[in-house]
Order: C-alpha cells, then structure tokens, then sequence
C-alpha cells in the first residue's frame, strides 16, 4: 500500500503542479490535466485490483482520462484511495467498474462499456478458458500512470516514469503472465529489462520484478490489426499459456 500511495501522490507531479514552468519529462502530461490547484488533479494511476493476488497482468502505455467519471483526485484521503485502485472492480465501498468495463460518474450513474476494459476482459476469458472476475483473476497497470487523453505526454513521459516505478510494481505483482499491449509499453519493458526478441510474441521464462513470468505481447487494442491471442499465437504457445492458469 505504501507503493500504490507514493504512485498516487507522485512527487514528480507534485512538483510540477507546484512550478509549472519547472522543465521535466512528464510536465506535458500532468499539466494537460489543465486543473487550477492540486486538490482538483486525478491522481496517477498505479494499478487496478488486487495486484498481490491475480495471476495476470495487463501492461499498458497510460490509463485514458474521463472529465465525467468519479475518480480520486489528490484531496482524497489515502483510505479513499487505496480502496478505489485495490477494490475497482468489486468488494470496495463503492462499485467503481460494474461487470468490468462500466464505469462509476459523478452522477451516480455508469458509463457505456469501456472498449479498453471490456477487451482486456475478453482477452482474460479466452486464456482462463472460462467466465472471469475482474480485479482477482487479473489486474491492470501501465508504464506511465498520469492519466491523459489519447496517450497526450506518453512518448515524454515514458522513460522516466517506467524507471522509477515499473519494477516495484511488478514486484509486487504475483502474476505469471504478464501481457503488454501497444508499442509503447512493449518499448518500455523491452528498454529497461534489456530484452531482445524483437519477432517473437512470447518470451519464457522472463526475471521481472524478482519472479519469473511468461510476457507475452500483443497489438493495442485500438490496433486494427488481429489483438487475439488465438489469431496472434501458435496453439501450443496459447495452450501452454493457459495450463498455466489453470486451477
């Protein structure tokens, strides 16, 4: 908790928000929130549910902004917080994603399906082979956690924000396949663990985070190119990922 707290009131942003023609890497993504005080920022994002627990692990490049949804900002409490990104998708104070990919407004009311979530789902459904529960059999974080429209700040921000946080993340993470999607995290995770491989969709066994871990990349889900692991992969790379998840 103290990982997903120092995340969430990153002192990068802090700083920023504080000198705002302070020169730093991630300034064009936290200053494209465009708030007039700290209290109204949407914190990063460090990861969404119970990250010591699911066995899978969704990497992205950077969680997509909405002005509409109820999401912490910086004057919430670290009680507040902290229930929000472990218990996200369920079991918190609050449905804050209902079924996954519906997300909690400011009116009380939820959003459409979320494409990214609900992708991210289905991608969890076809490896477990069966119906998932969001948040406990997977999880979602990213390589960049500001919060921006259309990757705004990302290409910027990327570098700095992967080394100082992606490793502790994934330490404290306990799953055993970790998939990346898009160019951009796949770029990270390949820079700061030095990985080679530049064809393959599929790297096993791979250190991350001190524990070994299959990391399987695959296109955005925006790409419009196949994003299945059953169009993408061979059948037994995709049957050997899912007996790992099996029981």
């Amino acid at each position: 908790m103290n990982l997903l707290l120092e995340i969430s009131h990153c002192p990068i942003a802090k700083t920023i928000l504080e000198n705002r023609s302070l020169e730093n890497p991630c300034r064009e993504i936290v200053l494209s929130q465009n708030v007039e005080t700290i209290s109204d920022f949407q914190v990063p994002e460090p990861w969404s549910g119970q990250i010591s627990l699911a066995p899978l692990l969704f990497l992205s490049s950077n969680p997509s902004i909405s002005l509409a949804e109820y999401y912490p900002l910086w004057s919430w409490s670290d009680e507040a917080i902290t229930d929000y990104f472990v218990h996200r998708f369920g079991t918190g104070k609050r449905i804050w994603i209902r079924d996954g990919k519906y997300s909690l407004q400011k009116d009380n009311s939820y959003s459409p399906s979320v494409p990214f979530w609900a992708f991210v789902r289905q991608r969890a459904i076809e490896l477990f082979n069966r119906n998932v529960e969001p948040g406990l059999d997977y999880t979602l974080s990213e390589v960049v956690h500001c919060k921006s429209r259309q990757e705004i700040g990302v290409k910027s921000a990327v570098k700095q924000c992967s080394e100082k946080y992606l490793n502790k993340v994934l330490a404290v993470s306990k799953a055993i396949i970790v998939v990346v999607l898009g160019d951009s995290a796949k770029d990270a995770i390949k820079s700061i663990y030095n990985l080679s491989g530049d064809n393959q969709q599929v790297l096993k066994p791979v250190q991350l985070g001190q524990r070994e871990r299959h990391l399987v990349f695959l296109p955005h889900p925006n790409a419009r190119k196949s994003r299945t692991f059953k169009s993408i992969l061979p059948q037994s790379e995709f049957r050997q990922l899912q007996k790992l998840l099996e029981g």
